[in-house]
């Protein structure tokens, strides 16, 4: 029979196992929530935009992107081309509604345009840290009308 004041073997066991444990899973979660903070921006309180955009040709062809560029509407500061497949990565952006869009097909004949889809591209509503993605848009090119 134990005394008062008196521990088992396996309460001491338990104990000991607290003990190791806990600051290990503190650490873990520590460690987990700081990588979180960083959002793929380029410091604290900033964010990132990645998707990708799919391009047709004039023949109405799926093509390869080149030379579209991507970015925010009402300022150029985070304008980016997207890569030859298509894709796009927006750094360093505060938290803050925002509208992605494709800005320019470059190398288009004279009077030829584009069209995007979306329309009028993707809203999105940033948080500081955490990365959007899969902000993706679709640009055709359309041949300009003939003068008449």
């Amino acid at each position: 029979m134990k005394g008062k004041g008196t521990v088992s073997v396996n309460e001491q066991v338990r104990q000991g196992t607290e003990r190791f444990w806990l600051p290990l899973i503190l650490a873990v979660l520590i460690t987990a929530a700081a990588g979180c903070s960083s959002g793929g921006g380029t410091g604290t309180g900033f964010s990132s935009i990645a998707g990708t955009v799919t391009y047709y040709d004039l023949t109405g062809q799926l093509a390869v992107p080149s030379g579209i560029t991507v970015g925010v509407t009402g300022t150029d500061a985070w304008d980016t081309e997207v890569d030859s497949a298509g894709v796009y990565q927006i750094k360093g952006i505060p938290g803050g509604l925002y509208r992605v869009v494709v800005k320019e097909v470059k190398d288009l004949p004279p009077n030829a345009t584009f069209i995007t889809d979306p329309p009028g591209g993707v809203s999105v509503k940033l948080i500081a840290g955490i990365p959007m993605v899969d902000v993706n848009l679709s640009a055709v090119a359309m041949p300009g009308l003939p003068d008449l």
